[in-house]
């Protein structure tokens, strides 16, 4: 039980941060409404902070003593 009290944090980071990349993916695939254009950039961008952040949360996850 200790072991995952300490790996908390950083379960929650991994969750959230492939529920966001999931969700984007999602909505550029489904969504023909979005102009793909003006959005496509800011998508892009919060798909790799997010893997990025989900990275760091991995990492940080076996590195906790």
């Amino acid at each position: 039980m200790e072991y995952l009290r300490k790996r908390m944090k950083f379960l929650l980071i991994i969750t959230f941060s492939v529920a966001i990349i999931l969700f984007v993916q999602y909505e550029i695939n489904y969504d023909k409404t979005l102009d793909i254009k003006k959005v496509g950039i800011y998508m892009t961008l919060l798909k790799i902070a997010c893997g990025g952040y989900g990275l760091y949360g991995l990492i940080q996850f076996f590195r906790v003593k």
